[in-house]
This record gives structure tokens, C-alpha cells and sequence, in this order.
């Protein structure tokens, strides 16, 4: 009787576990790496931004590949994103803080 409980404990248990597993498995990859947009500024004067993306509010920020991103983040992901306040502009931002932009040593920032 008690081998019989502990059989069916035993079972629920590994099932319990493969579930567990499962969806751990199954579950998307947070790819979403997200920084501020004053970090994006900041890291820009530093040179170390290759360029950005901007969709509305919403900026695609990729860090040159010879910065240690898995140092400054914890991973070896060199793309984030970053989110623009209201009335921001990355390009005035950037202006403002002195950093140049689409030359041939500045920064690249697209639009759309």
C-alpha cells in the first residue's frame, strides 16, 4: 500500500519535472536587451556605438564589436534597445553632448 503511494508520487513528481523542463525549453529567448537613452548618449561620447536605429521613440542601439559588452551588460549581445522620452530627439541629444554624427569618424543615426 505505501510502495503503491509513493509509486504514484514518484510519477506525478517526473511529470512535475518534464513539464518544468519543457517550458523552459520552449520558452522565447529574451533577445530584448534595454539600456537608457542617457546611457546611449553617454556611450556614444565614448565612441563606442557603431550606430542607431530610430523608430519613432524606440531606438535599435548596436555597440561597435570591440567593446566588451558582456563587462558594461553582462552579455555578449552588442544590440539594445533604448527608449526616447517625450520631446526627446536622439540627434539633438547627441548634438548637445558634443558627439558627431554621420561623418566619416561620426556616428551613424537613421531615421524612420
Amino acid at each position: 500500500m505505501i510502495f503503491t503511494r509513493l509509486g504514484y508520487v514518484l510519477i506525478i513528481t517526473v511529470i512535475a519535472v518534464a513539464a518544468v523542463a519543457i517550458v523552459v525549453v520552449l520558452r522565447p529567448a529574451s533577445e530584448d536587451h534595454v539600456i537608457s537613452a542617457q546611457e546611449v548618449v553617454n556611450y556614444a561620447r565614448f565612441g563606442v556605438i557603431e550606430s542607431i536605429d530610430a523608430h519613432g521613440r524606440t531606438l535599435t542601439v548596436r555597440f561597435k564589436k570591440d567593446f566588451d559588452t558582456n563587462e558594461a551588460f553582462g552579455t555578449n549581445s552588442h544590440t539594445f534597445s533604448a527608449t526616447l522620452g517625450d520631446g526627446q530627439s536622439i540627434t539633438d541629444m547627441l548634438a548637445q553632448a558634443g558627439v558627431a554624427l554621420d561623418g566619416s569618424n561620426g556616428l551613424r543615426v537613421t531615421a524612420q
